[in-house]
């Protein structure tokens, strides 16, 4: 009996050996990071990675700090519009309700009426 195989067309696949050169394999051959971590990471080193370690710590904490900043801000102006609206209304709806004619209308239903003759001026006698 014969073997089933799959049909490749020629070209498709590469050749073992002959893979293209990509970026990391470049830079595997250049940096030969194997010979420097052959005994573990050099103590020399271990300052600086330290350092490089706080700093990455710091600036993500920093991020998240300000992310959360500008969370409150937008949040503190979205409540900011909504006072400066409700301000608004409620001091066109103050105005009207000062008219003379609105408050003789909600001052009715109490007994008290608007006065039809003028107000008398009170003139100081000299002697």
């Amino acid at each position: 009996m014969a073997n089933n195989s799959f049909k490749v067309p020629s070209g498709t696949v590469p050749e073992k050996g002959t893979t293209s050169p990509n970026l990391f394999t470049w830079l595997e051959g250049s940096i030969r990071l194997e010979t420097l971590f052959r005994e573990g990471i050099p103590a020399q080193h271990l300052p600086k990675i330290a350092f490089c370690f706080f700093l990455c710590l710091l600036y993500i904490g920093l991020s998240h700090q300000s992310n959360r900043t500008l969370q409150k801000l937008n949040k503190a102006k979205l409540l900011l519009e909504d006072l400066r609206v409700n301000y608004t209304t409620q001091k066109a709806e103050l105005m009207y309700n000062s008219k003379q004619s609105e408050v003789a209308t909600m001052v009715a239903p109490l007994g008290l009426k608007e006065s039809e003759e003028p107000p008398q001026k009170i003139e100081e006698i000299k002697k």
